[in-house]
């Protein structure tokens, strides 16, 4: 099984991650910001860093990956937004949100686009917090084609989820059920088995588990 088959799940997760994330933004109180929204728009910016770079879209990961860096910033308090920063904030999604649709077109990324928000929030993290933030290369390379993984033999895995909420559960478990057969599954949001017949590695279920939760969540045997 090729990870690219995961590709459009991928999408789609993003999209609703990016609408979240622009809610929050817009809902924000600036003056006395709600550390939940904060933590929740940090936390879309961290999934869709993770997804991105697990399948190889660089130039989303490295975008996503400098407004991260902000966003835990201010949630940590050592950033004071302002209604001008929440704007940059939002023009950073909608920019993240045309790179999702130009990897999903099989198209390239607008590099000018990608080079203007970055600048902006490397200034941001200079400015406002005295921290320069990693620059992104001035021309990406063209992401090579994902390579199908070596097939493996059929066998049982015994995937736990360990922390997961009841939402991200649901969504992991069909994930599973397209890499193999379930066999059993049962459990708590502490920890949630999974029984699973599969023909892929411990190694490509983590990375596209990785997209949603946090490796530490995750324990494959």
């Amino acid at each position: 099984m090729d990870i690219a088959d995961f590709f459009d799940t991928f999408f789609e997760e993003a999209e609703e991650l990016l609408a979240d994330m622009e809610q929050h933004l817009l809902e924000l109180d600036v003056d006395d910001p709600d550390s939940e929204q904060l933590n929740a728009i940090f936390r879309a910016a961290h999934s869709i860093k993770g997804g991105a770079g697990t399948f190889g879209f660089n130039v989303l990961q490295k975008t996503t990956h400098i407004l991260e860096n902000l966003l835990d910033s201010a949630r940590k308090g050592e950033l004071v937004l302002r209604a001008d920063l929440v704007d940059t904030f939002l023009e950073a999604k909608d920019i993240m949100h045309q790179q999702l649709d130009a990897y999903r077109n099989e198209e390239e990324p607008d590099q000018d686009a990608f080079e203007r928000i970055c600048h902006t929030l490397q200034q941001i993290a200079l400015e406002e917090i005295g921290e320069a933030l990693e620059a992104p290369p001035a021309a990406p390379k063209p992401e090579p084609a994902p390579v199908p993984a070596a097939p493996a033999s059929s066998g049982l895995l015994s995937v736990a989820l360990l922390n997961v909420s009841d939402k991200d559960r649901e969504l992991l478990v069909e994930e599973l059920a397209q890499l193999g057969e379930i066999q059993q599954q049962g459990g708590d949001e502490k920890r949630f088995e999974v029984l699973l017949e599969a023909s892929v590695g411990a190694d490509d279920i983590e990375a596209v588990m990785c997209f949603i939760i946090e490796p530490e969540q995750i324990a494959i045997t």
